[in-house]
Formats: C-alpha cells, structure tokens, sequence
C-alpha cells in the first residue's frame, strides 16, 4: 500500500483551507494508499478548532495528522500551497495551486513547478497565468498543469428552513458583500472591497435598500473585528452606517446557506481584481444568488453568461514582491464604478428577470460542481497519474 502525505492549510479558515478539505476528502476515496496528514498555517487566518463547522471532516483530518510515520519515507505527496512552498518530499509530488490573481505569476514559481511531477490549479484561468509567464520569460513549462475544479458545500443540498432573523438584516433588500480584505492599501486589495462597498453605498443611499458586509481581515478574533470596525468607518462616511449590516466570525456551513438563501439577500456583488477559482461565487450561485461581478477570471468558468458583467480595465500591478516580480508588468482588473451602478440599477429594475436567470444557473452548477462530480474528477487523476 502507497504511503501518500497531504500538506496544506487543512484547519485553517482560508480558501485554501477549503480546498486542501477537498482534497482531503477525494484521498480519502483512494483504497489503495495509506494516508498521513500535515496541516500548516496560511497567512494570519484563524485555525478551526470547532468541530461544529464541519464536524465530520474536521474530526477525520484531526485523526489522520496525529498518525505517526516512523518510515518517513513517502511514495507520493499532494502539496496545496504557493508553488515557493512546495518541496521534494515523495518519490512523486504533485503541486496544488490557484497562483495568484493577475495575468501572469512570478517567474521563479515555474522553476518550481517543474521541480513537481505534476501540478493541479483549479481553473483555467490559474493555469493560463503559469502559460503566460513561460511564454513571456522563455522559461519552459515542463511540468504538466491539470485543472480540477472545487465544489460548493455539500450541506447546502440538504433541505433546511431558512432563519432570516439570525442575521438582524437592516433593510428588506440587501446588496451582499463578501471577502477578505487583503490589504489597507486600496491599490492591493486584491477583493477591491472599500471601493466596491463605496460604490454600493452610493447606489443605496436613497433607496430603501442595505448593504450586508460579510468580511474579514484574516482572524476572527476580538482584535481582528475591530479592525474591521475601525476600517468600516474610516472608509464610510458616518451618515451611511445606518445602511450597512455588518457580520462578523466564522460562520458555520449552514449559517453560509442561510445567509446566501435569505429573501432579504438580494444579490451578491464584488468587485474583486481577479479569483483563482471564487468560492463565494460558487456558494452564492449554488443557492440560486444573482451574482454582479467584475467581468473578469475563473469565475466566468462555471457562471457562464448568467450573471451581471461589470466592464473594467486592466491595470499593472507590479508593488508586491511576494506574488509578482517588480520589473515584469502583471495585470488585473480595476473595476468601472459607473459600470457597477449601472449593472445594480438594470437589476434592481428587473430584478424577477435575473431571479430566473440565477436559478437557471443553479441548476447547471448542482450538475457540474457537485462533491461527487469533483471527486470523480480526481479519481480519474489519480488513475491517470498515480499509478
């Protein structure tokens, strides 16, 4: 039997917490390894020691990552983690990524993809940033790239009643906001929070319409909420704060569903610069949410034409020396805040149409984006790769 190690963020409250869960749960499917864990930290987001978040899955990553290995000798290693911080750990590793979210990545990182047999990103869009950086710095691209999606939450196909009076929503109809803010400085922010909720707050501010802030910026502890307080009103004028419901910590799976399934919740909307997948995309449009986005990134993988497009230009952005080299010209998307107000007043005016729309997708994105689906996604990876 296979001696398989798995290394990511697996306890922490990430994105790519999540995703090391799900390919936690696709090894898990394999009968013909043995599997040892080993969670890291990512970033200053929180570690999840409540098991009531997800209960069975927390529990079995827990049990793995307190197995002993005396050997230390492992016959493959799967690695969530920026490709700087894999390393040759198994006679065959695999790299598993979403990069980082403009166009092309750092040209050291394909250097470390080819040290990896094989490397996985969830989208296209991730993948074609490690293309375009090979093909621009004529470094070649060994390592084969295969793209493997992520699903949404399984609890969110169970049947549930929603509880709208949890969240103590302001006003009937809200515009969701939801993210991490990355960064004080708006120019790298990689959400584009503060101006995507400025420019809400100057949609709403004579309508009877709310915005909902589900953010955070990177813990949940008491500190780390009123940083976020703090940050709310340095950047809202204080005549608005009547229009802003704002939630904070970790919420449980089906606390998610309830906020996305809420008939007080009206529509999600980002103006994010980029997403190496967007997972709160996918939670939202699997609950049947009219989602309002930058017309950019992976997300347009699984939503299709079924969501507002705002239009945006793309602008370098070359001052962070952790994600992108300093001489090279990485681009993202900046969003048109006239764009956005536009696209919130042609749904707000026609709202019962992009209902359907959504639900339309919703349906498509239960099909193709399920646990199961996904799942066998990997198994056909791993039958293909792992031999």
């Amino acid at each position: 039997m296979k001696k398989v190690l798995l290394v990511g963020p697996l306890l922490t409250s990430s994105g790519y917490g999540v995703h090391s869960r799900q390919v936690f749960q696709a090894l898990t499917q394999r009968n013909d390894i043995d599997l040892y864990v080993q969670p890291t930290s990512w970033g200053n987001t929180s570690w999840i020691l409540d098991q009531k978040f997800n209960k069975n899955i927390i529990k079995k990553i827990v049990e793995y990552s307190l197995k002993v290995n005396k050997t230390k000798i492992f016959d493959e290693s799967f690695q969530i983690a920026l490709p700087n911080e894999w390393k040759l750990l198994a006679n065959k590793n695999i790299g598993i990524t979403a990069g980082f979210e403009c166009d092309i990545v750092k040209k050291s990182w394909i250097e470390y993809c080819n040290q990896m047999d094989h490397v996985i990103t969830p989208s296209e869009f991730a993948k074609s940033a490690f293309l375009n950086t090979s093909n621009q710095s004529n470094i070649a691209l060994k390592t084969e790239i295969s793209v493997i999606n992520e699903w949404y939450y399984d609890q969110f196909d169970k049947k549930s009643k929603i509880n709208n009076n949890f969240f103590n929503f302001k006003c009937n109809k809200n515009i969701l906001i939801f993210g991490q803010v990355t960064s004080k400085n708006k120019i790298s922010d990689r959400k584009n929070i503060i101006k995507t909720i400025q420019t809400a707050i100057d949609f709403v501010k004579d309508k009877d319409i709310g915005v909902v802030l589900k953010i955070n910026m990177s813990k949940s502890t008491t500190f780390y909420k009123k940083m976020v307080i703090d940050f709310i009103k340095e950047n809202i004028q204080e005549s608005m704060w009547n229009k802003i419901t704002l939630l904070l910590g970790n919420f449980t799976i089906e606390e998610l569903k309830d906020l996305y399934s809420s008939n007080k919740i009206s529509c999600f909307l980002s103006g994010t610069r980029a997403e190496g997948w967007g997972l709160p995309f996918i939670e939202a449009a699997a609950c049947g949410l009219t989602i309002i986005a930058t017309n950019y990134s992976s997300y347009k993988e699984f939503l299709g034409d079924d969501f507002l497009k705002v239009e945006y230009d793309l602008v370098v952005f070359n001052n962070d020396i952790r994600f992108v080299d300093l001489d090279a010209s990485p681009k993202w998307a900046e969003f048109r805040a006239n764009d956005m107000l536009k696209s919130l007043s042609l749904f707000f005016e026609n709202e019962k149409k992009y209902v359907n729309i959504a639900s339309r997708r919703k349906k498509i994105i239960k099909q193709n984006y399920n646990c199961l689906h996904i799942i066998d996604n990997y198994k056909k990876f791993f039958e293909s790769n792992c031999k």
